[in-house]
């Protein structure tokens, strides 16, 4: 397999699991937990998918094609160790480079944003960050390149993980046996995608409208 095939694989899995489920047997679980441990354990990975791909996963499970429970353990795991990866690569990146090479990797805006999102609401950006694209990836590495406290991120960490775990796959499970998700799995996947950008989108929204007043108050 060259790399382009790799890519198209990967970026592919959820909306044609089912298929490499039966191109791969039992490594697809090895394949499902590099995706989740890669979607948050390295910034640069953003691309993978994640929740659709653990719904998809959830709602294969209860037509018998994967464990569930191998399913959760897999990706509480996953997601549990990424997370702690990311902000042990934050920790490095703020201790050995340069605040100007980090600059050529992440945009200083996104930075700012992460941090802006960690500081405001702390616990709760931990716990509930990998609902939110862009920040589930950031505000792990954030939180290690600004030095937040360990012992607080991986205990609320765990609890996210967990939740979102939960989550994402009981809800796949749960729709799993109702035919029309079954025969419509590209489009409920697809769905799923656009509602993960709503909180990007309320938030955006939001600060364009406190813009606005800010401008419209000081003129």
């Amino acid at each position: 397999m060259n790399m382009s095939e790799l890519f198209e694989l990967l970026r592919m899995l959820d909306s044609e699991l089912y298929t490499y489920i039966n191109k791969y047997g039992m490594y697809i679980y090895l394949l499902l937990f590099s995706i989740v441990f890669g979607k948050t354990g390295f910034v640069i990975f953003t691309f993978l998918p994640g929740d659709s791909l653990v719904f998809a996963s959830g709602t294969l499970a209860a037509l018998d094609k994967l464990n569930i429970f191998l399913l959760f353990i897999l990706f509480f795991t996953a997601t549990t160790l990424a997370d702690s990866n990311n902000y042990l690569i934050g920790r490095l990146v703020n201790k050995f480079s340069s605040k100007k090479y980090l600059m050529k990797l992440i945009p200083q805006s996104a930075i700012d944003k992460a941090s802006n999102f960690l500081l405001e609401y702390d616990k709760v950006a931990i716990t509930f960050s990998r609902f939110i694209p862009l920040m589930r990836t950031l505000t792990p590495f954030v939180a290690g390149f600004t030095n937040h406290s360990y012992r607080n991120f991986v205990s609320y960490n765990i609890i996210g993980a967990l939740i979102w775990t939960t989550v994402w796959l009981g809800t796949g499970f749960g729709l799993g046996n109702i035919p029309w998700v079954e025969n419509n799995l590209l489009f409920t996947l697809s769905l799923i995608t656009l509602i993960m950008f709503i909180p990007s989108i309320y938030g955006f929204l939001s600060h364009l409208k406190k813009k606005n007043a800010s401008i419209t108050k000081s003129s």
